[in-house]
């Protein structure tokens, strides 16, 4: 009789379910998932937070689950996963000790969807004025995290390049994987130049990047532009839009926030171009990556370009400046030889980095490869197994603490 390969088993724990039409981060996480459900894994996902309509419909199990409750730990064991995977450091420091005593075998994975301290350092920098301290607190808690896990998976080459040469992490605990794309749009189905018209601007205001670039972009950067495109309409779309924002809505020169969009490529393929004004952020842009695959030019700042393509392969010159962003805006949409070229460089862009087939079976192999040698992996990762040891467990017995006091409260 033939031997049955045991069920190899994956499990997400999410910080939030998955939006792909809310978030970049909820489109990573499936794209990950996906790889690994076309792997052959059974894909669980669990999470604490509340469900929301926009959740993806993704097939996959899904399990609601507490935080500082040890009912997840017996749950946990009976789902017994080859593979857990932690949708950003603050799930790991609450489920990843208990992970541990139920399920020593399995393989961990933290997710960090973009480097969470680097994109509020910036922040921090850029309402102080003082240089980015790459070594704040948010930081050590990261790093702890990812070196008590087995794999750290990075949506951006330069954050694995700043997380080697400013935190000494090695190579063996960090993977790339970016975006993933399976084919690259046909511009002859898509609308041209002349079937165009206005500029739009994507992405969900529960991140502050986006926030920050609408109201920036609202004060300082539209006036501007308005002065070169006099009767050009920009269009705000964003998931989890407030008051805050729609109150940055100026009609009588065409500056419009609108809610959430159900299809992004859709919406983005019937404006002339994608606008990503981002002062500070990290990691790749969900809302450049849909630019390009809606055939849609998209002019963004440094910040955006970063970990997306090279900063010569845009078509024009990165800047944050408020003037040279409008005349770079006003440029391309005037001039439709300029448009077309940096419409192609980004079909390029995704040609050279972004393809499934360049980056999913180097992804399997590698968890593969950890799985089979698991023991000798976390015999050199030295700094994995001090945090691990009784004295460094502050998430663990601050955990217990709470769920202690939760069950007196309820007696």
């Amino acid at each position: 009789m033939a031997s049955t390969a045991p069920t190899r088993r994956a499990l997400l724990i999410a910080k939030q379910w998955p939006e792909p039409t809310s978030t970049a981060a909820g489109r990573r996480t499936l794209d990950i998932l996906d790889l690994l459900g076309e792997a052959g894994y059974q894909v669980e996902i669990a999470s604490p937070a509340q469900p929301t309509p926009f959740q993806a419909k993704t097939g996959y199990g899904e399990h609601p689950i507490a935080v500082n409750d040890a009912s997840f730990d017996q749950w946990v064991r009976a789902l017994n996963p080859t593979l857990v995977i932690y949708d950003r450091f603050m799930m790991e420091e609450q489920f990843g000790w208990r992970v541990r005593e139920q399920c020593p075998d399995a393989v961990t994975l933290l997710d960090t969807s973009d480097f969470h301290s680097l994109r509020e350092a910036r922040h921090q920098a850029l309402k102080t004025g003082e240089p980015v301290n790459l070594f704040n607190a948010s930081a050590e808690r990261e790093i702890a995290a990812m070196a008590r896990c087995d794999l750290t998976v990075m949506i951006s080459q330069v954050e694995v390049e700043l997380l080697k040469q400013h935190f000494c992490l090695p190579d063996w605990q960090l993977h790339y994987l970016p975006f993933l794309v399976h084919e690259l749009p046909d511009v002859n189905k898509l609308p041209d130049f002349d079937e165009r018209e206005h500029l739009v601007m994507i992405g969900g205001f529960k991140h502050a990047p986006n926030r920050d670039a609408t109201t920036w972009f609202a004060q300082t950067v539209w006036p501007r532009l308005h002065t070169l495109l006099p009767g050009v309409e920009c269009h705000v779309y964003g998931a989890y839009s407030d008051h805050a924002m729609h109150r940055l809505s100026d009609p009588k020169t065409g500056l419009r926030i609108h809610g959430r969009t159900e299809n992004a490529l859709a919406t983005l393929a019937r404006y002339r171009l994608n606008l990503a004004p981002l002062r500070f952020g990290a990691g790749q842009k969900g809302k450049i990556l849909e630019g390009w695959l809606s055939g849609t030019p998209t002019v963004t700042t440094p910040v955006g370009a970063e970990s997306m393509a090279p900063e010569n392969a845009w078509g024009y010159t990165l800047s944050d400046d408020p003037d040279q962003l409008a005349e770079s805006i006003a440029r391309l949409y005037q001039n439709k030889s300029d448009w077309l070229n940096v419409r192609d460089a980004g079909i390029r862009a995704l040609a050279a980095g972004f393809f499934y087939q360049d980056h999913a079976a180097n992804f399997i192999q590698r968890l593969q490869d950890i799985a089979e040698n698991l023991e000798t992996h976390r015999n050199r990762n030295i700094w994995g197994r001090i945090l691990r040891r009784t004295e460094h467990r502050a998430e663990e017995f601050m955990s217990r603490w709470i769920e202690a006091k939760n069950k007196i409260q309820d007696n």
